[in-house]
């Protein structure tokens, strides 16, 4: 295959095409593939025809007797388990039907490569397929499975000997590989993430009359009803929540609660935006506990899961200097998550300053690109405070497409995207930009970055280095050199 000819490619996700990042990279990308001119096969369960990118196939792959995940926090439908927790039996009855799938759509639609996303399940599926195939790690697969279950880091391990190689989407993750599989060895490229920038552009609260109706998320009365559990000292509470109301969608009354943000164009103006799953490993329990030493800062969460009632909790407790309930989850902290974190949160004593907290913290829901693209824009600071390792840093290339500053945790992925930064916008502002993993440390970064100078030129960074289409060339080279090879 000569380089730059039109190829027919196959990028197998398995899951959905929206709502978490590795359903969003592969929407994304496959768009911008299509664009470049190349025949884009998508392997996937999104059930929404429409979600399928113009100018690509969608093949929707069975179900089975059950649906494995890697974390089990979402609401599903259907027999839904944790990977580590399917039997021997499961694993390899899902083996078998996702592989007589793949080999019926690919005797119908031949393709030149199959790009596999994770470690489990699609490149193990993968190699039992006569067709060339790369990997993609994403870190879920990782952290949350392969690092607990022996029999899948095994059968990751054997398709990565059987691919012509992976392409990564950061330095980082290359580590994470070497570490998982000590002397082993495969060619590997590295292509970031990137960013719909025709999608995501700066903007302003004139914006957000575009978002109208009401939506079928959480209600007022339930977060109203949460709050008077937690006085009455029903603190288990936090996790009554889970089949209460639509977590995948906006808040029931989201236009009323984007009324109530003092965005720039009100005092005090000083919004700060986190949008991603509500879990644990996000680090918003630092965030929200800092929150008290940033005057007048207002924090709007854009994001769904089951950790979301424990966020509230915390935001409550410290708005009515509630004690024991601030003791009580941040002992628990971890433990009320659904993932290998366990343990307290390292936090001290119920912060001070928490007057009128709670009208400082508004919760969204959950927001589609087609809502967040009005709402994104409107932040003045964009923070991201995990403390869990992050993959890849898409939500880092959003911010710079709407020209929103971002602060991120430095380390894992995010460390590498902001290493990425250093040659565009000097090391001193990218250090401004560095988050600290301990609560303690991240009021006098936010507040400084606030009170500071507006940095210009992210949009045009965003545009220039890391739109989708960008990639997709760079994708594109990477296959055509790992064929080669």
């Amino acid at each position: 295959m000569a380089r730059g000819d039109r190829m027919r490619l196959g990028l197998y996700h398995g899951y959905e095409l929206t709502g978490s990042g590795s359903n969003e990279y592969n929407r994304y990308l496959a768009r911008s593939l299509a664009r470049l001119g190349h025949e884009v096969h998508l392997y996937c369960r999104e059930p929404d025809d429409s979600a399928c990118p113009e100018g690509c196939t969608l093949h929707r792959l069975p179900t089975g007797p059950v649906s494995p995940v890697y974390l089990t926090d979402k609401q599903r439908e259907g027999n839904v388990k944790a990977f580590t927790a399917l039997t021997d039996a499961e694993l390899d009855e899902y083996h078998r039907i996702n592989v007589d799938a793949l080999r019926a759509i690919l005797a119908e639609h031949p393709v030149d490569l199959v790009h596999a996303n994770h470690l489990v399940y699609q490149p193990v599926v993968a190699a039992d397929l006569d067709v060339p195939f790369i990997v993609f790690p994403h870190g879920s697969s990782i952290e949350y499975t392969l690092r607990k279950d022996e029999r899948l880091r095994l059968r990751a391990r054997d398709a990565l000997r059987k691919a012509r190689g992976v392409i990564s989407g950061s330095h980082e993750m290359c580590d994470r590989l070497a570490e998982l599989f000590p002397g082993e060895s495969w060619p590997t490229e590295v292509v970031g993430v990137g960013v719909d920038t025709s999608l995501f552009q700066p903007g302003g609260p004139d914006g957000l009359r575009n978002i109208t109706g009401s939506f079928s998320g959480k209600a007022p009365e339930q977060s109203a009803d949460l709050c008077a559990r937690l006085d009455a000292g029903d603190f288990d509470a936090v996790r009554a929540y889970d089949d209460a109301y639509a977590h995948e969608q906006p808040d029931a009354d989201l236009v009323n609660k984007l009324a109530q943000v003092p965005w720039a164009d009100r005092e005090p103006g000083r919004v700060m935006l986190f949008v991603g799953a509500l879990a644990a490993g996000k680090g918003l329990h630092n965030l929200i506990a800092a929150l008290p030493g940033v005057p007048d800062a207002h924090l709007v969460v854009v994001g769904s899961g089951a950790y979301r009632e424990v966020l509230e909790a915390l935001v409550h407790a410290i708005a009515t200097g509630n004690g024991e309930l601030f003791a009580w989850l941040r002992d628990r902290g971890f433990d009320l998550d659904r993932s290998e974190l366990a343990g307290p949160w390292p936090l001290g004593d119920l912060p001070g300053g928490q007057a009128d907290l709670s009208g400082r913290v508004h919760f969204l829901g959950r927001l589609d690109h087609d809502l967040l693209r009005f709402v994104f824009p409107c932040a003045e600071l964009a923070v991201f405070p995990s403390v869990f390792p992050e993959a890849y840093p898409l939500v880092l290339m959003e911010a710079l497409a709407n020209g929103v500053l971002p602060a991120v945790s430095d380390f894992s992925g995010f460390h590498d995207g902001l290493e990425r930064l250093v040659p565009l916008l000097g090391a001193e502002t990218v250090d401004r930009m560095r988050l600290p993993l301990e609560a303690d440390g991240i009021a006098p970064k936010l507040s400084a970055l606030l009170d500071g100078q507006p940095v210009a030129g992210l949009r045009g960074i965003a545009v220039e280095h890391f739109d989708w289409d960008v990639v997709a060339r760079q994708m594109t080279a990477a296959y055509e050199s790992l064929l080669s090879a």
